[in-house]
């Protein structure tokens, strides 16, 4: 029962997310005058037409219920009617720009809404983020040093793990010593211990503290380093740790979590791109295959999410975050995604400035188009079929 409920919340959630994303790009025509010739939720074949307004414009229900599309007129420049007045193609610039990247608006805007609402009703952090290196700090996901100094993990010294053979095996460290300082100096973070090993080549007095009591080591570094593991040593995760905030500061802190999850979500995909074009050793390149996760990844992880009875603003964050992802990867300069389609706009424009050739024939640039939408099944095909091997594999 939990998995049937699982996937049923997958697919609302996700069918809602789609559904603002499309939401923007139907608005934003209707604003601009074009002609929508369907809105659709799923993706054909058709199930069920829910109605017709007066523009023309059939609503439907489609029975594969992953995803949506709006289907415009003059979105093909090459089709039948594209110069007309009431079609995409006709209008200037700014209102084609408008149109396409509006669904990729109206997912981060969806995203700010639950963080500014969360914010404001008190919200804990989603987890800790201990595996991916970032340039980026969230509020929500913090990294393990923003953890620290926030007061959600509480620690209490420097743990070590001393390399069999190490100076630090040899000196007398010994595996889950704690260090408190280093001549008399407190050490707070590991970042503290490697800066005061890299700048010394004389003897460092290590004050640690083991089951026995309190004790001091001598140790001297080699080309700044001493051999062995270094962490915090945690006591406490706080479970009663929550933001909260007032109207103002809350919206205004969604903004800036809207913003540092877009920018960490691109920060991260640009790595996960580099380790498996350009890996510096083949396992790096299996690992972030492996890290891959689609529909059914999601599907798994919110019957996860029930089987753990999780609070509901846990489901509303994931759901957020879902969306900047989806935000994120639409906007990527890839044909047949919107970014792909601003940057063909793009080009089009400024050629246009100097010459009236189009820089690309119609029916090369839909071509391209239909073989990026190709690739982007492939790789669903291929996401999928990684989600099954691991659920499986479990």
């Amino acid at each position: 029962m939990t998995i049937f409920l699982g996937i049923i919340l997958a697919i609302f959630i996700f069918s809602i997310i789609v559904f603002f994303h499309e939401l923007g790009h139907f608005s934003m025509a209707k604003k601009f005058r074009v002609k929508v010739e369907e809105f659709g939720i799923g993706i054909p074949p058709r199930a069920l037409q829910v109605g017709k307004d007066k523009s023309g414009t059939i609503y439907t229900l489609n029975w594969l219920p992953i995803g949506g599309f709006v289907k415009m007129k003059g979105e093909e420049i090459s089709e039948s009617g594209a110069h007309d007045k009431d079609s995409l193609a006709s209008k200037n610039f700014w209102q084609q720009s408008g149109v396409i990247l509006a669904g990729v608006i109206m997912n981060f805007f969806f995203a700010f809404i639950i963080f500014s609402g969360l914010f404001m009703v008190g919200v804990e952090p989603l987890g800790i983020n201990t595996k991916f290196p970032t340039q980026t700090e969230t509020k929500l996901i913090p990294s393990f040093q923003e953890a620290v100094r926030i007061g959600l993990v509480k620690t209490d010294g420097i743990i070590l793990s001393p390399l069999t053979g190490s100076i630090a095996e040899k000196s007398g460290i010994r595996e889950n010593d704690i260090l408190i300082s280093i001549d008399w100096e407190d050490i707070k973070s590991p970042e503290d211990m490697i800066t005061k090993v890299k700048k010394s080549s004389t003897a460092l007095n290590f004050i640690l503290q083991w089951t026995g009591g309190v004790r001091t080591v001598s140790v001297t570094p080699e080309n700044g380093k001493i051999g062995s593991f270094i962490g915090y040593n945690i006591t406490e995760i706080r479970k009663d740790f929550r933001y909260k905030y007032g109207f103002f500061e809350s919206i205004k802190q969604g903004g800036i979590e809207t913003y540092n999850q877009s920018a960490m979500t691109l920060e991260l995909l640009g790595s996960l791109l580099k380790k498996i074009i350009t890996p510096r050793v083949p396992a790096e390149r299996t690992e972030a295959v492996q890290s891959l996760g689609g529909p059914i990844a999601i599907g798994n992880l919110f019957v996860n999410l029930l089987d753990a009875k999780v609070a509901f603003t846990v489901i509303l964050l994931i759901a957020a975050i879902i969306s900047i992802n989806l935000g994120v990867f639409n906007l990527l300069p890839f044909p047949a995604l919107d970014g792909g389609r601003f940057v063909f706009l793009i080009i089009h424009n400024i050629v246009g400035l100097f010459s009236k050739k189009k820089v690309l024939h119609l029916k090369i640039e839909s071509y391209i188009h239909i073989i990026g939408f190709s690739l982007l099944i492939l790789l669903s095909i291929f996401v999928a079929y990684q989600d099954i091997i691991k659920l499986f594999l479990k």
